[in-house]
């Protein structure tokens, strides 16, 4: 636990200047956050790194980040499928010890999670007080569901995935964070109604809670507990991020909606 608590300090007091700053800076914390976690879902599914893959994983990532830099938007489909053969390739050149599920997965993966960090970005330019929504939110919802689960939790949310996790702690989670929507409500202008704001909050929960799902289920199909360990006590970038990486983009349009 002692440990666990000066990583959080230590990870706090490295990552909170970058969201204050925002802007090239906030850019530059979400890419490199992304390629992180590129790096553990590789060591995931290939239990070791394999160097070319990553760097064609990496520059996938950096078509999401910077897309809009690229002027013939055709490019980037050439450029995609550049490297979509290039990763196909590794099959046979590796003498099929690299599968083509571990290609589907890898990509798939790569792109998931530098779309949610992108929007992360994309959320900060929204305004500093968005993004402190989101991850208190998340903060909140995830205290909720372990403390309530811990002292009410009796049936298994999904015992094939996280057996820890129960249907009681999820939803004293999900109300927990309605606080948070109360509070953002009179304090900011995120919400223009306070039932909008109850109705946004409970998705999410929702969804964070279910990325984290997302994520321990990735990891069991491949025998995992962490996805690394870059934050002693806590894991990985995946595994902090796993209920970002899903909400971010799913809240954003849902801003971008209605405001």
């Amino acid at each position: 636990m002692k440990i666990r608590i000066i990583t959080a300090i230590i990870a706090l007091i490295i990552f909170l200047p970058f969201i204050i700053l925002g802007k090239e800076y906030f850019l530059f914390a979400t890419v490199v956050l992304s390629l992180l976690a590129n790096y553990e879902v590789v060591k995931i599914v290939f239990g070791k790194l394999n160097l070319i893959i990553l760097i064609l994983l990496d520059l996938i990532s950096m078509l999401v980040f910077f897309k809009d830099s690229i002027i013939d938007k055709y490019f980037i489909i050439i450029i995609f499928m550049a490297l979509i053969v290039m990763l196909l390739l590794s099959i046979v050149v590796s003498e099929h010890k690299i599968k083509v599920g571990d290609i589907s997965v890898i990509v798939f993966m790569s792109v998931y999670i530098a779309i949610g960090f992108y929007s992360l970005y994309m959320l900060r330019i929204q305004g500093l007080d968005v993004i402190l929504y989101l991850l208190i939110t998340i903060w909140v919802t995830d205290s909720g569901a372990y403390f309530g689960g811990m002292n009410f939790g009796k049936r298994k949310l999904s015992p094939n995935i996280s057996p820890n996790k129960s249907i009681e702690g999820s939803l004293i989670g999900a109300l927990s964070s309605l606080v948070v929507a109360v509070g953002f409500f009179f304090t900011t202008d995120i919400f223009k109604d306070i039932i909008l704001a109850i109705v946004v909050t409970l998705v999410v929960s929702i969804l964070g809670q279910t990325g984290d799902l997302i994520e321990s289920a990735f990891k069991r199909e491949y025998n995992v507990k962490d996805s690394s360990n870059i934050l002693p006590g806590h894991g990985g970038i995946f595994d902090r991020f796993d209920s970002v990486i899903l909400t971010t983009p799913m809240l954003l349009s849902i801003l971008l909606l209605i405001n």
